[in-house]
């Protein structure tokens, strides 16, 4: 109380730490919006289904939602976060940006509500450089989105990406930046570009030289439990990845593979890598229980306990407020 006596005794100190305590005050508030989460039991994928996103290839388009003429093809993209732990998301297809975010520490919960936000005014929500601004444990739990960039020339988060697939989070890849792009196949309209993207009839590739050299898939087909995969030209290698991003089968110089899916199989993905490095990365086919396929809701907010905690913050600062009050008043009465 000496001190703060001292600080409301001198003018300028006393204008100075209402700013800084106002701005602390609206910090405050500002984190006490957001609500607790609970995530479901990590699980991975499983059941007697096998859930194909690729369709009939019949026309590919290729993009840099990265790029500085993305805008002029018809394509809505920015990226949203300022936080200092570098959390970031690519936000495809927005109707407005979304203003605010928590510039300091962000707990799995935090970033969570951002998604869901995001999904408000957003078509498509993609955390971004996810090897910078997420833990590898909260990629177990984070749900509600359903593309990832994976690949740029700052980050390759092939791990972080099978983290989340490993937990049963059907999540679709996007590559950005120089010698990266996402493939959509289908028509080019936006439309049809970010319906792609989300269903998983795309793929992403790291190349060098020219896109126009770039070898193009053929076909992802499935028939019974078998995964058959071709592209026009003879690969290197083609891998067949699973949970744990193991990988479960390799072949040499092929333009056409097959791998069958095991009981304990739970999703594969495929990498298919040519002589001069450039590589293909193919959505994963993922386990499910029912017939026709549909994304578990994984993370819902808890009502009880998020107005309990608000409550108890209430509580806490009123408190605080008639502590100051009333030894504000004695001092006054003192003298």
């Amino acid at each position: 109380m000496k001190i703060w006596n001292k600080i409301k005794n001198n003018r300028f100190c006393f204008v100075i730490t209402c700013i800084i305590g106002a701005i602390l005050l609206a910090i405050m508030a500002l984190y006490l919006t957001v609500p607790s989460y609970v995530f479901a039991e990590i699980e991975p994928f499983h059941g007697e289904y096998i859930y194909n996103p690729y369709t009939e290839i019949n026309r590919l388009n290729y993009y840099d939602f990265r790029s500085e003429n993305i805008e002029d093809q018809g394509f809505d993209v920015y990226e949203f976060g300022y936080a200092l732990s570098g959390t970031r998301y690519l936000c495809l297809g927005y109707e407005k940006e979304r203003k605010i975010d928590y510039p300091f520490l962000q707990s799995i919960h935090y970033k969570q509500f951002n998604i869901d936000k995001l999904n408000e005014i957003t078509r498509l929500v993609a955390p971004s450089h996810p090897t910078k601004g997420f833990k590898k444990g909260e990629l177990t739990h984070l749900d509600h989105y359903r593309v990832m960039e994976v690949l740029s020339p700052e980050d390759n988060s092939l791990y972080y990406w099978d983290i989340a697939l490993s937990n049963g989070h059907r999540v679709n890849i996007i590559a950005t930046g120089k010698n990266h792009s996402t493939v959509t196949i289908g028509d080019n309209d936006p439309k049809s570009v970010y319906d792609a993207l989300e269903s998983g009839n795309a793929y992403a590739v790291a190349y060098t030289g020219s896109l126009i050299e770039l070898p193009e898939l053929q076909s992802v087909t499935l028939r019974n439990d078998t995964l058959f995969v071709s592209v026009s030209a003879k690969a290197k290698e083609m891998r067949f990845i699973g949970q744990n991003a193991i990988v479960k089968q390799r072949l040499n110089d092929v333009s056409e593979g097959f791998y069958h899916f095991e009981p304990d199989d739970t999703y594969i993905r495929t990498e298919i890598e040519f002589e001069n490095g450039n590589t293909l990365y193919l959505n994963p086919l993922v386990r499910h229980e029912y017939q026709y396929f549909f994304d578990l809701n994984k993370a819902k907010v808890m009502v009880g306990r998020t107005y309990l905690m608000w409550a108890v913050y209430i509580v806490v600062v009123l408190a605080f407020a008639r502590l100051i009050f009333i030894k504000k008043n004695d001092d006054d009465s003192g003298k």
